[in-house]
């Protein structure tokens, strides 16, 4: 059997003589795998995007599904009527139902895509093939190119609610014909080798990716980083290219302070083309890896980049150790490789910049900035690290995502995680925990901790500007309200660097620190052990005296019975714990223990009728930093019952 590379290499050499013989389809759909494309201007094209969200301000963005549609034509929701020539890039969702959509093209009568909502994002239908199209973190997504060439009219047979439909308007270069379901066989080709590749994809990937047939070389060694020192790790004194940088860090990078800054300048600019944390750049996520990206990411310790960097006549990559002041750091060894080519800039090419920023709580009404630039170019990734100031909550998360190019708002978003291709946030197997897809993934994911983070990259559906560009986010439902800490990095193309990307500041390096209260709703609170002779069960308890109804765990057994839950924690310390639960006729004593430690016992959980208790005090404890378990042992029941329950509503750590 052939290797995967093999295989591809030999696909891509089929495809490079086919696209000069088939339709503009087919480049379209081999350049979602052509990462050394992404340099490359896109002329002509303006990006736009149809979406749910709440016109009037609100957080109404698809709930109601009021904003989901501009109106009714013969008894069917319209979701958009497009002008050509143009190309839909992206369809997301949270809420795909059965209902039919349909595309209509250049004012034909008859739907060329008429199929259930679901089965753009199933991998059910083709074309529709996994993993163009898929479903993970809460989101479905579908990135297979649907061009038109006159118009596209989208209509639907039932309620739409949260939805974004992002589009490109081009010129007849780039779509000389509208979409077919019909795939040639060339076509058909260039879609599984896309489908292939993403679905196969590891950090160590070199030629499996196809682009141009160019004679690279490779820079191979070892060398010692140490603190108060800067290390050039590539120097070039004629034009050429960076295709790709790979390091290996022999020792784990500091989790507390972003001590090493990866810096990059092009042909002399006085203004660093990167000037970024090294971990925020290979997209850690709170001092641990967790971004594996098809362009960018790290992979079992191999941190790889392969996001294309041509310069004109001149470029220098640096590492630079930074020192902390009253902190004594280690020397560290670390393997690179970086594969680079000596075929300068084209004319149709930028250059490669990006750009980090953090803000702590930034002002109520302003939103977070991803970047704001002046010049021609193109806008394709983001990485974003989302802290909240206050405990036990995510809702900052609820902000949406705002696109400025040139001057004009073309795309407004519907959430923040809805902008990282995901949905649903605190909810078990959608947004809940870190999870990597080749353009867009979860970071972290935690309640407790009030934090999160994703990324996402254009690859086919860069965001061309041409005269200015300014991204944002917000931090909040409404009005930028909820104080966080944000970290970002913006990456781009563009024909000049931006006005400034000075090293980050030494007061900003220091890692996100969640707020000193830890909260542990239910939703995602693991458990993580139980006695065979203890069960748990989700129900819904009313208070007899506040009338108010809470979501609790229901924990029934015997003497001995037991359930052990586990509390992360982002900071190790001394900290107060306190339960909150319910009394009642049903439950007797229980225990609170940390593994063999008791840290109260006989809790007297017996009352003749419901009555919640909030936030009751247990104890002291020393909480170490990452995972921890609290077990809950079930004691004497009360004299009528046949078994104990408790009743648990939540944990809260207060350091």
């Amino acid at each position: 059997m052939k290797t995967l590379a093999g295989k591809l290499a030999v696909i891509s050499v089929v495809l490079f003589f086919a696209i000069s013989a088939e339709a503009q389809y087919i480049r379209e759909l081999i350049n979602m795998n052509r990462l050394d494309q992404l340099a490359v201007y896109a002329p002509g094209s303006v990006a736009g995007q149809l979406s749910s969200y709440d016109t009037t301000g609100g957080n109404d963005d698809g709930f109601s599904g009021r904003y989901s549609f501009k109106g009714m034509e013969d008894g069917k929701q319209r979701i958009g009527f497009l002008e050509g020539p143009g190309i839909i890039q992206r369809i997301w969702t949270p809420t795909p139902t059965e209902d039919t959509i349909q595309f209509y093209f250049d004012g034909e009568s008859t739907p060329r895509i008429e199929t259930p909502f679901i089965d753009l994002f199933s991998g059910k239908k083709f074309p529709f093939i996994k993993p163009v199209v898929g479903n993970e973190v809460g989101g479905y997504y579908c990135y297979l190119p649907i061009p038109y060439k006159k118009s596209c009219k989208i209509l639907f047979k039932g309620k739409m609610q949260f939805f974004q439909l992002q589009y490109i308007q081009t010129g007849q270069d780039r779509v000389n014909g509208s979409f077919s379901p019909q795939f040639t066989a060339a076509e058909k080709q260039a879609l599984e080798q896309v489908a292939e590749s993403w679905a196969n994809f590891t950090g160590s990937l070199r030629s499996a990716l196809p682009g141009r047939a160019i004679p690279t070389k490779r820079i191979n060694k070892r060398i010692l980083l140490k603190p108060g020192t800067t290390s050039r790790i590539f120097e070039a004194h004629t034009g050429g290219r960076i295709l790709a940088i790979r390091l290996s860090p022999k020792a784990l990078l500091n989790a507390g302070y972003k001590d090493i800054l990866l810096k990059a300048s092009w042909d002399g600019e006085q203004v660093a083309a990167i000037n970024c944390p090294l971990i925020d750049f290979f997209g850690y996520a709170f001092g641990r890896p967790s971004m594996k990206a098809l362009p960018l990411g790290v992979d079992n310790g191999l941190h790889y980049c392969r996001l294309p960097m041509p310069y004109d006549k001149s470029a220098t990559i640096e590492l630079q150790y930074l020192m902390q002041e009253g902190q004594e750091a280690g020397e560290i060894p670390l393997d690179l490789e970086i594969e680079y080519a000596e075929n300068k800039r084209l004319p149709n090419e930028g250059k490669f910049y990006a750009v980090w920023n953090r803000e702590k709580d930034p002002a109520q009404g302003k939103p977070f900035q991803f970047l704001q630039f002046r010049g021609r170019g193109h806008y394709i990734g983001s990485i974003l690290q989302a802290q909240g100031l206050d405990q036990g909550m995510t809702v900052f998360f609820e902000g949406d995502d705002r696109t400025y190019i040139d001057g004009n708002l073309a795309i407004h978003g519907t959430g923040s995680e809805d902008y990282f291709n995901g949905g649903w946030y605190a909810l078990p197997d959608r947004w809940d925990q870190a999870f990597s897809l080749p353009t867009h993934g979860c970071l972290d994911y935690s309640i407790p901790l009030a934090r999160t983070g994703g990324y996402r990259f254009y690859i086919t559906d860069k965001l061309s500007f041409q005269k200015d560009f300014l991204m944002t986010i917000e931090h909040g439902p409404e009005n930028n309200a909820i104080p966080v800490d944000y970290v970002s990095v913006a990456l781009f193309y563009a024909d000049r660097p931006p006005v400034s990307n000075a090293a980050p500041p030494a007061a900003m390096l220091s890692q996100l620190v969640s707020p000193r209260t830890n909260v542990y709703w239910l939703d995602l609170l693991p458990v993580e052990a139980m006695s065979t002779t203890a069960s748990v069960s989700r129900v819904f308890v009313k208070d007899e005296l506040s009338g108010n109804e809470y979501n609790v765990y229901k924990l029934e057994g015997g003497d001995h019975a037991f359930a052990k839950f586990r509390l992360d924690i982002a900071e190790a310390g001394h900290y107060k714990l306190y339960v909150s639960y319910f009394k009642g006729p049903g439950s007797g004593t229980f225990d609170l223990n940390q593994r063999q430690v008791p840290v109260k016992r006989g809790i007297d959980a017996y009352a003749p009728g419901l009555q919640f208790v909030e936030k009751a005090f247990m104890g002291n404890l020393y909480i170490e930093k990452g995972s921890n378990t609290i077990t809950l042992v079930i004691k004497d029941k009360p004299a009528a019952a046949e078994r104990n329950t408790v009743l648990l509503q939540g944990f809260m750590l207060e350091k």
